[in-house]
């Protein structure tokens, strides 16, 4: 017996199957090819790395407009230093005030250096002094120069003149000063005994010892008068004080003395 014809199927047409996916995986039951799975990880490490950038910037404006300014501050320091330098100090005038007065005073020294014998020994001794004198404001006015500019000037010639003069006037000032005070000395020690009771004393031993005291104080105080012309125009200080107590108490004793 014959069989009956089939049926033509009617709807979908089955698609055939495709070969097996990787690692043997089956295709879908609905029989229909799956697009493969999206994977979204580098959009997150894009978004990611975008804000920690951000996250940078940021930090570094609000915090990087604070660091510059102690280089700013260091670079203005020098800017004052600069601008309070004081101009070299003026010193023309010293200048011109110590040499004229070391050559005026050279000028009244050199001749009196090796002096004509003939020539008054008051004279020699007045123009040594107003030169030396002259000489050392000279030399001071130089020496203040140097102090306040740092200059240095060709002194050499001033000072041999100086010392010069020194050794010829203050040597023989100070000698005879030196006398004078040693002779008023000796006159007051051998009067001690009388000064102690001038009451035992008569008019013409009061007098007398009156003229001797006298005497003594005005020695002491001339040779005291020539050291202290010394000392002015060469620095030169002298021990007086044996004469000036000596002085002193001859001088308290002359009031009492004094003739009426």
């Amino acid at each position: 017996m014959a069989l009956p014809p089939k049926k033509p199927q009617t709807g979908r047409v089955p698609q055939k199957q495709g070969p097996p996916t990787r690692r043997g995986a089956a295709a879908p039951a609905s029989g229909r090819a799956q697009p493969p799975a999206k994977n979204n990880m580098p959009l997150f490490l894009g978004i990611g790395g975008g804000v920690v950038v951000i996250l940078i910037i940021l930090v570094v404006v609000f915090t990087g407009g604070e660091e510059p300014k102690p280089a700013k501050v260091k670079e203005k320091d020098p800017k004052p230093e600069t601008a309070r330098k004081a101009p070299p100090p003026d010193v023309s005038g010293l200048e011109t005030t110590g040499k004229s007065k070391c050559e005026e005073g050279q000028r009244l020294i050199q001749p009196r250096l090796n002096p004509d014998p003939q020539a008054p020994k008051d004279r020699v001794f007045n123009d040594l002094e107003a030169g030396l004198k002259l000489m050392k404001e000279g030399l001071e006015a130089y020496d203040k120069a140097t102090a306040l500019a740092g200059k240095k000037y060709p002194l050499d010639d001033y000072r041999r003149t100086r010392d010069r003069a020194i050794k010829v006037f203050c040597t023989e000032l100070e000698r005879e000063g030196q006398k004078s005070c040693d002779e008023g000395l000796k006159i007051i020690k051998s009067t001690e005994s009388r000064m102690m009771d001038t009451n035992k004393l008569n008019d013409q031993e009061r007098a007398q010892l009156y003229t001797e005291l006298k005497k003594a104080s005005d020695l002491i105080g001339s040779g005291m008068g020539l050291f202290s012309r010394s000392e002015a125009v060469s620095g030169r200080q002298f021990d007086v004080t044996p004469y000036q107590e000596a002085r002193k108490v001859a001088r308290m004793k002359l009031p009492e003395l004094k003739p009426n």
